[in-house]
């Protein structure tokens, strides 16, 4: 099954409107974390209780709201105003959450202020070159880096194949996406080489979700490679997947795996 492309080399610079336009269902239909992997990244990282927290892309503030119920203090660097909006709607009910409107590579940092740096679904939005080092040094001595996504692993069923039919009928310009294998190898790499941190750890936390068909149509529609279709070809795709679940009871399940690397302060 086709889903958003997901390679480190997308040029965010080129990109970055596509999530704030689709704000509200970006906030709707994406699918959250699960809490184990909250749970995991705090208890790893040894977060003292009033430790800060620095979120790097945090969207809507779907994994925000996770940590922020932990009474943390945090600090949220997003650039798209209309994702900022949502979560500040969201998040008024935490004082101890601040939300900066910016790229991460234009944030002014705050040295050595922070516990933990953590990103969900947006690190690799993130100029290697510069990323790395900000958020070192963001850190205190001892700080850990978290970053996290939900990856896919291959569907097998009928409807899946169905699906991917679709795709390769009406949107062939839309390439299958990375094995997410490769891509865990590859993003564990990329920490390892930055020469900023420690060890890295990875850990996965399978599960899945149902969606029905105007779900997934809506979380389609937050993919940054469909969002860049014509409204012709959009409108054409999202006709044939509809199809194809009306004709398997309405009901998709989509598996995700939820990848966490982490990292301490070398």
């Amino acid at each position: 099954m086709r889903g958003e492309l997901e390679s480190d080399k997308i040029d965010w610079k080129k990109d970055s409107q596509s999530f704030d336009r689709v704000a509200d269902d970006y906030d709707t239909y994406r699918p959250g974390y699960p809490e184990e992997l909250v749970e995991t990244i705090l208890a790893r990282s040894g977060i003292p209780a009033g430790g800060r927290i620095l979120e790097v892309g945090s969207g809507t503030g779907k994994a925000t709201e996770l940590f922020a119920r932990h009474g943390f203090s945090m600090l949220c660097i997003e650039q798209g105003s209309s994702l900022v909006a949502v979560a500040a709607q969201k998040l008024k009910v935490f004082p101890g959450v601040e939300l900066v409107t910016t790229r991460f590579e234009d944030w002014q940092e705050r040295a050595g202020e922070f516990d933990l740096v953590i990103s969900a679904q947006a690190w690799h939005w993130i100029a290697k070159d510069v990323g790395y080092a900000k958020a070192a040094r963001a850190l205190k001595e001892g700080g850990w880096l978290a970053v996290f996504w939900n990856m896919y692993p291959d569907p097998k069923g009928e409807i899946d194949d169905e699906i991917d039919q679709v795709y390769q009928e009406r949107t062939p310009q839309l390439k299958p996406k990375l094995d997410y294998k490769v891509l865990i190898r590859e993003r564990e790499n990329d920490i390892a080489a930055s020469g900023w941190f420690g060890k890295v750890e990875v850990r996965r936390f399978p599960w899945s979700k149902q969606f029905d068909t105007q779900q997934y149509l809506g979380l389609m529609n937050t993919y940054s490679d469909h969002l860049r279709l014509s409204e012709e070809k959009r409108k054409s795709l999202f006709e044939g997947v509809a199809d194809a679940i009306d004709r398997h009871g309405g009901i998709i399940e989509r598996l995700y795996v939820t990848v966490l690397y982490m990292a301490k302060k070398a």
